[in-house]
């Protein structure tokens, strides 16, 4: 009975100080141009664990991969209403772009050295969307 009561104190304490390394990572720092609310990056298992903790804050997830799964950064983002009207010109941090945005249509166009993809998603008052954008590297064309 000992022996279980010290295995689980030792468990608890790992399971708490994982927890609490989790929560060390800082966030990066949201962004904002007009009323769209965004944060990017996922440089590293710590800053893409922290992201993934906070994407429940964020309605409109996208993610920027090579179709081998390797993630990018420096993707060239652009969000747009459903009247075409510009809402977001930025280039990413990482492979996580994550944005806060009214329900309704937005076209999103992604450039990664120069191969455009473009998804269309709709945003619904509850829940959220994501969208996978992902490239061929040279080394699989």
């Amino acid at each position: 009975m000992k022996t279980f009561r010290q295995l689980s104190a030792a468990v608890l304490c790992a399971l708490a100080s994982q927890a609490c390394l989790a929560e060390d990572v800082p966030l990066p720092a949201a962004q904002q141009q007009g009323a769209i609310r965004f944060v990017t990056g996922g440089i590293g298992s710590d800053e893409a664990g922290a992201l993934r903790a906070a994407a429940a804050q964020y309605n409109l997830r996208l993610t920027l991969a090579a179709v081998s799964g390797e993630f990018f950064g420096a993707v060239k983002v652009s969000l747009r209403d459903a009247h075409g009207e510009s809402l977001v010109e930025t280039v990413s941090d990482g492979p996580y772009l994550f944005f806060s945005v009214p329900p309704g249509k937005y076209q999103v166009s992604a450039d990664n050295q120069g191969q455009m993809q473009t998804r269309n998603a709709v945003v619904h008052a509850k829940g959220s969307t994501e969208l996978y954008f992902r490239w061929k590297t040279a080394a699989e064309q």
